[in-house]
């Protein structure tokens, strides 16, 4: 499955407090949109390779509740427990083929939806947005897939400024997910973007054991949920963990609900 890692959801309760706080690290973050039909609002902070991380908030919560878009029923979903990583999404250039990929899996496509939302300067960036019916509501959830209104090689040329942070080009190099039933979600993934077993790596850190899998060319981390302090139980199957690399010393913080483990 051709797909590289888009980017990363964190709902905060303010997205503009979580941008405040990456700018004061450095780093170059923006204030992103309004998404009037969904009633939700963002900030935004690019990394290389277009990778970014997208602050999320509620501008109408009710307006939310009401929404048909999966990632935002997801995401008030997510809201009941608090603020924290809910979502990861993969990039594609032929949604289609992702679809067909997602049927040969024997599983269910949702969608592609249309989305959009308005700039500061007015301009309107438009995407479509890709879901898979999830039965196994005991292991991680599925991704979503993203295809933009503009090519890879046109959105960089117009974010190269935005990718450039106070320490340089540091990217997203890890996402760790709290897994119940690790082994199953690991399966799950491996499954769906054609992942041999023998690229399965286990390893264990400050943060617990998990298994590890290159999947969009990020790599990701599955942590068995029971060796994690308990006071993270309530994020079980969410990520609750973003590595950047390329910083100029170990730095972790926990951030509305989430852990970014900053890293030389």
């Amino acid at each position: 499955m051709q797909v590289t890692f888009d980017h990363l959801v964190h709902l905060t309760a303010s997205p503009g407090e979580a941008k405040a706080a990456f700018a004061q690290m450095g780093f170059h973050a923006i204030q992103g949109g309004i998404h009037h039909d969904w009633g939700t609002y963002n900030c935004l902070c690019y990394f290389r390779d277009l990778r970014y991380i997208e602050w999320i908030g509620f501008m109408d919560l009710n307006k939310a509740k009401k929404s048909d878009n999966r990632l935002i029923q997801q995401i008030v979903t997510d809201s009941a427990q608090g603020a924290g990583f809910s979502q990861i999404a993969f990039r594609t250039n032929d949604i289609h083929a992702i679809m067909n990929h997602i049927s040969e899996k024997g599983l269910t496509p949702i969608g592609p939806f249309a989305g959009n939302r308005q700039r500061e300067d007015g301009t309107v960036l438009s995407w479509s947005m890709l879901f898979i019916r999830d039965e196994s509501h005991h292991t991680y959830r599925y991704p979503f897939f993203i295809q933009w209104g503009q090519q890879d090689s046109i959105r960089k040329q117009e974010m190269k400024q935005l990718m450039q942070h106070h320490h340089g080009q540091p990217t997203l190099s890890y996402i760790g997910i709290q897994a119940d039933h690790l082994d199953e979600s690991v399966q799950k993934y491996c499954h769906l973007f054609d992942i041999p077993s023998s690229l399965v790596r286990y390893h264990a850190d400050r943060f617990g054991s998990y298994a590890e899998i290159p999947a969009g060319h990020i790599k990701m981390r599955f942590y068995e949920s029971a060796k994690l302090p308990s006071g993270r139980a309530l994020y079980i199957n969410r990520p609750f963990l973003c590595g950047i690399t390329g910083m100029p010393q170990n730095q972790t913080i926990l951030l509305e609900q989430a852990i970014y483990d900053f890293s030389v």
